[in-house]
């Protein structure tokens, strides 16, 4: 299940990746220290739990909704310039927000 911290509807589109961290907590705090460009975290939820080939150590495959600082909707001028909605020029991890609502 995804927890949103801002509706997705108000966003052309938002770019989907994913995160495996040894943690189950999702690192909103610092996520944008590892990401180049990060912008805005739109939603997050957790996919999996693993077992690592550790004893008693687990991955957590996460994905993440967020914008870079150059997306349409944080810079309409950027590179992504053009109509709003899902479509045009876009970045390749790109998602439909309302396709994420259903």
């Amino acid at each position: 299940m995804i927890t949103w911290l801002d509706n997705p509807l108000n966003y052309s589109y938002v770019r989907k990746t994913s995160y495996t961290s040894l943690s189950s907590r999702f690192p909103v705090k610092t996520l944008g220290k590892k990401f180049q460009q990060f912008g805005k975290l739109i939603g997050h939820e957790l996919i999996e739990r693993k077992d690592s080939n550790t004893k008693g150590v687990y991955l957590y495959h996460h994905q993440f909704y967020w914008l870079k600082e150059h997306d349409r909707d944080l810079a309409p001028d950027g590179v992504y310039k053009g109509p709003r909605g899902f479509g045009g020029r876009m970045p390749v991890e790109a998602v439909d927000p309302v396709r994420l609502m259903e």
